[in-house]
């Protein structure tokens, strides 16, 4: 799922709704099946979502385990998460906690040590402010023998659209470097986040997935590209708007296939000896 662990619960720049309307794609199977077989549930499994989003993937996953806590930062995402879980008998193992990505080692004392695995879909890569908190507070809560499986946003992921918004922006006189939200590391990168952390890293690796958008590009930026976006007036926004995509439109667009994009997903498997 997609996460606002780079957000705060007072400036929570998430909507469900067009999270669910413009990027359904994130939790769909087709994109999730190889991270979550990694992942490997079992029934006697007591795991956390680390990024759970609104909650469909998480949803997903709770059938198959002993229990599940889904943490995300987003009130607006977890609001959606509860609504669907009270809709689905499959959310009687389920916990949803409001908690940054960085801080879970501030999560009730039942819970260090506590999960056979951290399991995260789409959402490290907001985790920007410092990767290895987000790592070493994985760790804290895992048992020994558990193991944190993750797909993110690794390196060239949304090549062209990011180095665009960075150019259209600077051109208008904003401090884009400021405003960009994303974490894309390599493996190298990862790697080393993982092992200072106390990680022994099974396999990590780059994963390049072309992504059609179902509603645009211009309805990604609305989803996803807010930390750019939602300072600017209306009007301005718009103009950014336009302006990204008539770049990338050469590239990104044909009348056969609509938008599409190259997402470079970040796989790892990593284990707490």
């Amino acid at each position: 799922m997609a996460s606002a662990s780079s957000s705060t619960p007072a400036n929570d720049q998430w909507s469900a709704g067009k999270y669910n309307n413009n990027a359904s794609f994130v939790y769909s199977k087709a994109f999730t099946n190889a991270v979550v077989q990694l992942l490997d549930p079992k029934p006697t499994d007591h795991i956390l979502d680390l990024g759970c989003g609104s909650g469909e993937l998480t949803l997903e996953i709770a059938p198959q385990v002993a229990s599940i806590v889904g943490v995300d930062l987003s009130a607006n995402l977890l609001a959606k998460a509860k609504a669907n879980a009270a809709a689905s008998s499959a959310g009687d193992n389920l916990t949803l906690i409001e908690r940054d990505g960085h801080d879970l080692s501030t999560l009730p004392a039942e819970h260090q040590g506590a999960f056979d695995a951290v399991f995260s879909s789409a959402a490290m890569h907001w985790m920007k402010r410092e990767p290895k908190e987000v790592a070493k507070g994985a760790y804290g809560v895992l048992k020994k023998g558990g193991r944190f499986v993750s797909e993110m946003g690794g390196a060239l992921n949304m090549v062209g659209v990011r180095s665009t918004l960075h150019q259209v922006l600077k051109r208008r006189g904003h401090e884009v470097e400021k405003l960009d939200p994303w974490y894309f590391p390599t493996p190298t990168e990862q790697k080393r986040v993982l092992g200072k952390a106390g990680f022994r890293v099974e396999s990590c690796e780059l994963v390049p997935r072309i992504t059609p958008l179902p509603t645009g590009l211009s309805g990604w930026l609305e989803t996803f590209g807010f930390a750019f976006l939602d300072h600017l007036s209306p009007t301005e926004k718009q103009e950014v708007i336009d302006e990204v995509c008539d770049a990338l439109k050469v590239d990104m667009w044909s009348e056969d296939e609509g938008w599409v994009v190259m997402y470079v997903r970040l796989r790892f498997k990593a284990w707490k000896d």
